[in-house]
């Protein structure tokens, strides 16, 4: 599923007001050295410090958790209607579960509006004879 499915007209606008980032596609061009096809690799507990990964993501149903793992086992909750035009900071040490999640809304809102109604068509002339 793309990030933006189902997204209102409006917020797929101010992100990609020209349309041009289309739906995301697998890969499916990526070998290994010995050109055998590349496996996705699962990430858990046990090897995710030994991949030399920094930032760690779990969706809940309420929005989603942000884990700056060089810092912290856990990290604040960034509600599922946090304005996706916010200022995010990329500061790991700043992300801490104890704490709000650094983001600072942008200066101008994004407005989530009803999709309005189909326009009813044009009525036909009547033609008389």
């Amino acid at each position: 599923m793309d990030l933006l499915d189902r997204a209102p007209d409006n917020v797929r606008e101010r992100l990609d007001p020209h349309g041009d980032l289309g739906p995301s596609a697998p890969f499916d061009n990526v070998f290994n050295v010995d050109g055998t096809p590349a496996e996705p690799i699962p990430v858990t507990d046990a090897n995710a410090d030994a991949m030399g990964l920094e930032w760690g993501y779990v969706l809940h149903d309420h929005g989603i958790e942000v884990i700056a793992l060089t810092w912290y086992d856990a990290g604040p909750i960034v509600s599922w209607d946090t304005d996706p035009l916010s200022r995010i900071s990329g500061t790991p040490l700043l992300w801490d579960s104890n704490r709000p999640a650094p983001i600072q809304a942008p200066a101008t809102p994004l407005k989530i509006t009803k999709p309005l109604a189909p326009a009813p068509a044009p009525a036909r002339p009547r033609i008389t004879r």
